[in-house]
């Protein structure tokens, strides 16, 4: 091996060629092969970060509507001795909801003299043509007075 390399040189005297594995600098195949690899990273990135966002999106939705459950049933009260079956509908006053409906549909469980209801609440929205609710459920007994 020549002088010139034990030394640090970085070019050789003239006359002398270089060996294939001393070379300096980097070929064009693998400047592309880098280039393909940071390309393939990068949308890889991107798309993961989308796919966060919508999730982001999507639990911030659920959350609302979570929120305006509990709305509808401060804004609706539901009195023992008014109950009835039937269902009722709204949507909620206030831009910050242009896009959100409540429902609530109210069932007899068994016979009606025995004042046991299941209550559907449900809360529904509309994102980019797509559509989504939350909805609760849970049952009241409302026995009439004196009975």
């Amino acid at each position: 091996m020549s002088d010139w390399l034990h030394n640090g040189g970085d070019t050789p005297p003239a006359g002398q060629t270089v060996p294939v594995g001393h070379r300096r600098g980097l070929t064009l195949i693998e400047v592309m092969l880098t280039m393909a690899i940071l390309g393939i990273a990068g949308v890889v990135l991107v798309s993961a970060t989308a796919q966060c966002l919508a999730v982001i999106r999507t639990t911030r939705l659920y959350n609302q509507a979570h929120t305006l459950l509990a709305r509808v049933d401060l804004e609706h009260p539901l009195f023992d001795e008014d109950i009835q079956a039937g269902t009722e509908r709204g949507r909620f006053s206030g831009s910050d909801f242009p896009s959100f409906e409540w429902e609530r549909r109210i069932d007899v469980v068994g016979e009606e003299e025995d004042r046991l209801f299941e209550i559907r609440t449900r809360v529904s929205w509309t994102e980019r043509g797509r559509r989504g609710y939350e909805e609760i459920v849970y049952y009241h007994y409302a026995p009439e007075e004196g009975g």
